[in-house]
C-alpha cells in the first residue's frame, strides 16, 4: 500500500503534463486545427509514455537478473 501513493502522485503528474504538452502543442503546430492537434499531441505523448514505462521495465528486469547472480 506504500508504494500505491507513490504511484498514483506519479500518475497525477503525468496527468498535468499531458494537458500542459497538448495546451502548447495546439499553439505551437498551429496550421491544425483544434481537434487535429489534440489527436497528434495525444499520439506523440503517448509514444514518449511508452518509451519511458519501457526502460523502467528493463531496467528492473536488469537489476533484479543483477542481484541473482
Amino acid at each position: 500500500m506504500k508504494n500505491m501513493g507513490k504511484y498514483i502522485l506519479i500518475g497525477l503528474c503525468v496527468v498535468l503534463v499531458e494537458w500542459i504538452f497538448l495546451s502548447l502543442f495546439s499553439e505551437i503546430f498551429n496550421g491544425l486545427s483544434q481537434e487535429g492537434a489534440i489527436v497528434v499531441g495525444s499520439a506523440f505523448f503517448l509514444a514518449f509514455e511508452m518509451v519511458i514505462c519501457t526502460g523502467v521495465i528493463v531496467s528492473k528486469i536488469d537489476k533484479k537478473k543483477e542481484l541473482e547472480e
